[in-house]
């Protein structure tokens, strides 16, 4: 006979309260993959409010602390955005918790691995009028790669084995799986806490087993994607290896041999594991659009082709020294019979990487009935829907089949176009600020703001990215200097351009903008409309005994919404008798006193009224600590019109 299983213990606290005990074993499930978790406090999540104290105290996570739910939830987001790991946000009961759901819905559509923790009643409460009682479980359903309910009394404590698939711990560390798995995104934990909430009291010491129950995190590492030409061509073209060193001058004939995919007209979306013996990659005008967080093989692949980048600004593919085309954006939109015009009418393929979300005429482009357009998308993508006229492939070697070599002078006519349309771009904003006798227009600033600053970057959703889109040459490095970040954990070097493009809302854009500077731990610039600004105020409030993240705030102040006057609803608005209504409903003035409000908050303002003290604004990076609001207030009413100029002059491009 055989005895029957014990529980297997690693630590004994059986001397504490059990909602304590569950929240120990909650965390250790989650420090398996996590180092952040933002607070905010509450009575029913006391249990792991202690507990998230004595596991800092442990070195195994670093804890912040919000007031305000959505502000902690977006925190959390830009540090999961930052560190490509899970970041947890953890809420008491109630309203608390719905303050979570717009960052989750972003974390969604953006595969990014938030995890909600949200403290619960025990069930014997719920339907009997209990304060702050409402049903959480499911509460994100449809919005989260998997969720759990632990109910206290119910979990189980004490595994029979290391490997027990019921214990809590487990049950924990099996969720944030699914936060990272092949399609990341956010997950949803639900624990239902029983009285007392507070940690027993003990005379004297803990028992010697009781300060070793935190795991210290590992680090999960990223596959590393090869970026020398012999690694990828042998991943085109299964093991060939060419020598040239420009793909465009690589004939048909010496690409032969391609394995793992099929032809450009099978429309096969996936690889298969079988062999296509001398498969041609064909000489094709393609254009790769690369969107928000697009594969960075996609890019690599798309200059070994010598195809076209139209990149916008969150892709990772933007900076110059890649070669991205610039103002791409007003080559598409050129009047018909431009030079332009015609080369964007001559494209035949797109490839589709990452989410592009910031212009009508991508779009268009990607819609047209004389384009054949797929998605590549090696992980899956959250938003993708295969209602979608473009396909989706998972495999890069049927993706450069169908993308082909680019023809002779293809990439040369897009750079050549590309070059002369940011030269129209930069005439029509020095042209702006003599008709505006000096003022800067919001583009100026944008680009201005993009160009100049070092440091990390969140453009904030509405006008600003798109400016930045239309107007920016993009450097990985500013003035010949890489962007270092301090030493730290997390720490991490390099320039990167962040924004919320999942749902593009303009609420959390601040707070998101903090975490990335807590997870970085480095100084992020966050370039924001005001609008966008006062939507999260509450990211100022930062508790006193909490780390304030280093971040300057650059507020476009131009007291309204401007995107709205360069859509259709400006030209309702120019209509007769229309003005007040489009101005009330959609332009929505506003005329906070930003310097009071920094103030109020004991925050550094600045104000610029010209490029000059914008840029004394930014610089000076190792003389500032905390946050620092920038301020500078442009005219909106001008814009529709200027983009009518630029577009007019595009008809010479």
């Amino acid at each position: 006979m055989t005895s029957p299983r014990r529980p297997f213990r690693e630590f004994d606290d059986a001397y504490d309260v059990e909602s304590l005990r569950l929240a120990r074993r909650v965390i250790r499930g989650l420090t398996m993959s996590m180092r952040h978790i933002v607070l905010a406090p509450g009575s029913r999540s006391a249990p792991m409010a202690y507990a998230l104290r004595e596991a800092e105290e442990l070195g195994a996570i670093t804890v912040h602390v919000r007031i305000d739910e959505r502000s902690a939830a977006f925190t959390a987001l830009g540090i999961a955005m930052a560190t490509k790991a899970p970041a947890g946000v953890v809420t008491t009961s109630g309203t608390a918790a719905g303050n979570l759901l717009p960052a989750m819905m972003e974390a969604d559509l953006s595969g990014v691995p938030l995890v909600a923790i949200t403290a619960d009643r025990p069930e014997e409460l719920h339907g009997t009028g209990a304060n702050q009682t409402a049903w959480q479980q499911g509460m994100f359903a449809g919005r989260v790669r998997d969720e759990i309910h632990l109910e206290q009394g119910e979990a189980r404590l004490e595994p029979e084995s290391r490997d027990d698939m019921l214990a809590a711990e487990t049950q924990v560390g099996l969720l944030l799986r699914a936060a990272t798995g092949s399609s990341p995104g956010p997950v949803h934990l639900n624990i239902g806490f029983r009285d007392p909430l507070v940690p027993a009291q003990r005379e004297g010491t803990h028992q010697s087993g009781a300060q070793r129950w935190a795991r210290t995190p590992f680090v999960r590492r990223t596959p590393v994607v090869a970026d020398s030409a012999e690694q990828l061509r042998a991943q085109i073209i299964g093991g060939e290896i060419l020598d040239a060193q420009d793909p465009a001058e690589v004939s048909d004939a010496e690409v032969t041999s391609a394995r793992r995919g099929a032809g450009p007209g099978s429309g096969a979306s996936k690889g298969t594991s079988g062999t296509d013996p001398a498969v041609d990659l064909a000489q094709r005008r393609t254009v790769f659009v690369m969107g928000a967080d697009a594969p960075a093989e996609a890019r690599e692949l798309a200059r070994r082709l010598g195809q076209p980048l139209l990149a916008e600004p969150t892709s990772d593919a933007r900076w110059s020294d890649l070669g991205a085309v610039q103002g791409y954006r007003l080559i598409l939109q050129a009047p018909a019979g431009s030079p332009a015009s015609e080369l964007a009418g001559s494209i035949e393929r797109v490839v589709v990487a990452g989410r592009p979300t910031l212009t009508r005429p991508v779009q268009q482009l990607i819609s047209r009935d004389d384009v054949e357009a797929v998605q590549y998308a090696p992980g899956g993508e959250a938003w993708f829907d295969h209602r979608l006229a473009r396909r989706r492939l998972d495999d890069l070697t049927a993706t450069a089949l169908f993308a082909g070599l680019a023809p002779q002078g293809w990439h040369e006519a897009w750079t050549e176009r590309g070059l002369a349309a940011q030269r129209l771009i930069d005439a029509a904003l020095t042209e702006q600020e003599t008709l505006a006798q000096g003022e800067i227009s919001s583009v100026r600033v944008a680009q201005f703001v993009a160009e100049t600053v070092k440091t990390p970057l969140l453009l904030g959703s509405s006008s600003v990215i798109r400016d930045v889109d239309l107007a920016a040459v993009l450097n990985r490095s500013v003035l010949g200097e890489e962007v270092a970040a301090k030493p730290g954990p997390g720490a991490q070097g390099g320039r990167r351009v962040y924004a919320m493009r999942g749902l593009a809302g303009i609420d959390g854009n601040l707070s998101a903008a903090s975490g990335i500077a807590l997870a970085r731990n480095t100084r992020v610039t966050a370039l924001v409309g005001d609008l966008t600004f006062l939507h999260d105020v509450n990211a100022l409030l930062v508790p006193a005994t909490e780390r304030e993240p280093d971040l300057d705030i650059v507020v476009v102040n131009d007291s309204g919404g401007a995107i709205f006057d360069q859509l259709e609803h400006g030209a309702v608005g120019r209509r007769e008798g229309q003005a007040e209504t489009v101005e009330r409903f959609f332009g929505t003035p506003q005329t906070v006193d930003i310097e009071a409000l920094a103030d109020a908050y004991g925050h550094e303002y600045h104000f610029a009224d010209d490029l000059e003290t914008l840029g004394e604004g930014l610089s000076g990076l190792e003389d500032r600590i905390g946050i620092r609001i920038i301020e500078v207030r442009t005219d909106r009413t001008v814009l529709r019109d200027f983009h009518a100029r630029l577009l007019a002059a595009a008809a010479d491009l």
